[in-house]
């Protein structure tokens, strides 16, 4: 029996009307490469095409799935992605029960229940995954009853059966990355459409931070082979993309960097594109970061994570300040860009230690660019592991961001994120689009919009016209007690999209009564009737209050808002923005 299979890697959800990008989906074809090139398994399997992935809401997505009918729907499913996921999934086993589910990437885990025993879930890929699923659909292929019958199914290692609730032994590790290293060389993904080719050089990692679930999966490191690195870059070149991001975990942790450094210095002969990637600043001297120039670095992240001893000991990551500095030094006397990270939540940190990383930081001017963030504990990780020996509170969905430690009250992590914020002096989590540059034609853009006149009522758009990222677009006469009139269009778009970033933007230009705060607060309640989503669960945290979300409110403004409305304002400011756009000059309202 030939399969049908769909492959889907949802993207990081945009804040707002700005279009996604980096959504690269290397491990769907990491999975069609192995399945079909090496397993030679009889099925066909497309990739959804990342146009429809990064930008379709939720009903659109399904349908196009759906239209497919496929007998396998493959989820790689992140921290940012994981809900929807399973909410599409869900969507279409109502819609097609005979479909079946596999979900994979790094929320598949053996200690993530809520994700593995989702009753949309019939198996998961638990760690490296390319042979596990050929084998997989291999078996489905083999015995086709087992597609109505998963409970039958055998334990194939690698897996976790739902209907069984069973795992299977665990897999092997590749021998070689060559064996998946051709996605791009054979025609799997197209660089171009992404600008990126992302590059895995090396799996594994010979550190083991407690924080981080990529050693979880990998006990030894596995290498992509030189001649098929050069190769990669020469594709790279040609199809001139204006990066290659290295996805190796640390890249200075092979005992050949130096040599490597040489071989992508010549696969990259004339300049034509930049590398990227992440390592640990101990160690780099200035020659290798000369050489890592010349090969055409611009940019590295280092993780700092916490100057505090505990801290350190805790997540298995010592820091060695005077060879950290040294490096960092060298880095940045060679021309590239360095993004230094700080957790904040760790435990074993105080606010003390804390501030003294920020402060180090900000006195030491090690750094072009900080990143700060609050800890996730993460499934498949030490610190998930022993959270409750730890003492440590956190999200029960993703992000899972730490709300407390024993060291840590969760008020002291607000602050001290805020303090993060004010003394690096940048937004760590920006809304898109400046004031000045608010209209319906930018909006337009990065993702769809309804434009609505309240006096000339329409009929509704259908629900899959609608983006990941939408706006309804409201212009009316009378703004005031309006807002029986716009819940329904609030509730028209998310109940079919329920992980779409929605603005409300209220186009007062010509309105002779701007809305009422009744009206403000009920139309956020609307915009918060449904189970929160990524961003809600991590800006609920952010350190700036009234932050509720994706879902938000704009009184928007084409001339200047004048009279005594500063009551108004203050009622107001905290669930919606108020954009007045100057650059326009009208008269007063």
């Amino acid at each position: 029996m030939s399969l049908r299979v769909v492959l889907v890697q949802l993207p990081i959800p945009p804040l707002g009307p700005e279009p996604v990008t980096g959504n690269v989906p290397l491990a769907a074809g990491y999975l069609k490469y192995y399945a079909q090139y090496v397993h030679r398994v009889p099925a066909d399997i497309e990739i959804l095409p990342p146009p429809l992935a990064d930008r379709a809401g939720d009903a659109a997505l399904l349908r196009a799935i759906i239209e497919r009918q496929p007998e396998i729907v493959g989820f790689s499913c992140y921290v940012w992605n994981a809900e929807r996921s399973l909410w599409l999934a869900q969507r279409i086993k109502e819609l097609r029960p005979q479909t079946r589910i596999v979900v994979g990437g790094p929320e598949a885990t053996s200690d993530n229940a809520w994700f593995l025993n989702h009753p949309a879930v019939d198996w998961a890929v638990l760690g490296e995954g390319e042979e596990t699923f050929a084998e997989l659909l291999a078996t489905l292929a083999d015995f086709p009853r087992l597609l109505s019958h998963p409970a039958e199914a055998p334990d194939i290692p690698g897996t976790w059966n739902r209907h069984r609730s069973r795992f299977g032994p665990p897999r092997p590790q590749l021998r070689s990355l060559d064996a998946v290293g051709r996605v791009y060389l054979d025609g799997m993904i197209d660089p171009r459409w992404h600008n990126t080719l992302l590059l895995e050089s090396i799996r594994g990692c010979i550190f083991h931070c407690s924080f981080c679930f990529y050693p979880k999966s990998f006990d030894r490191l596995t290498y992509m082979s030189r001649e098929v690195i050069l190769e990669n870059l020469r594709l790279a070149e040609r199809c001139g993309v204006a990066e290659v991001f290295l996805l190796d975990p640390t890249l200075n942790q092979r005992r050949d960097f130096e040599d490597f450094l040489h071989t992508l210095r010549e696969g990259n002969p004339r300049g034509r594109f930049t590398y990227s990637g992440e390592l640990r600043a101990e160690g780099i001297r200035p020659e290798l970061a000369q050489l890592m120039r010349s090969a055409g670095f611009v940019e590295v992240e280092l993780g700092l994570q916490s100057v505090g001893r505990t801290a350190q000991d805790l997540m298995h990551r010592r820091v060695n300040l005077p060879a950290f500095e040294r490096g960092v030094q060298a880095l940045m006397d060679a021309g590239i860009h360095v993004r230094v990270d700080l957790i904040i939540g760790l435990p074993g940190d105080t606010a003390e230690t804390v501030r003294k990383g920020i402060a180090y930081l900000t006195s030491s001017g090690l750094y072009h660019e900080p990143q700060v963030f609050r800890l996730s504990v993460l499934p498949g990780t030490e610190f998930r592991r022993r959270s409750t020996e730890l003492g440590l509170e956190f999200q029960p969905r993703p992000p899972y961001h730490v709300l407390s430690t024993p060291t840590l009250k969760a008020e002291e992590i607000q602050q001290l994120m805020a303090e993060a914020e004010q003394a690096f002096n940048t937004d760590f989590d920006p809304l898109p689009i400046a004031n000045d540059e608010l209209s319906s034609e930018r909006v337009n853009q990065g993702g769809s919009v309804w434009r609505i006149d309240l006096d000339e009522p329409s009929p509704a758009p259908s629900s899959d016209t609608v983006d990941i990222a939408h706006t309804l677009w409201i212009t009316a006469r009378e703004f005031a007690d309006r807002s029986a009139a716009i819940v329904p269009w609030v509730r028209r778009v998310l109940g079919d999209n329920p992980h779409t970033s929605l603005w409300v933007v209220l186009d007062v230009t010509g309105a002779d009564s701007l809305p009422a705060t009744e009206d403000i607060f009920r139309i956020m309640d609307a915009l918060h009737e449904q189970p929160p989503t990524y961003w809600d669960w991590h800006l609920a945290l952010h350190p700036k209050p009234g932050r509720l979300g994706a879902k938000r409110i704009v009184i928007y403004s084409a001339r200047r808002l004048k009279g005594r409305l500063a009551r108004w304002r203050r009622s107001i400011e905290q669930v919606a923005d108020i954009v007045e756009n100057t650059q326009v000059p009208q008269k007063t309202v």
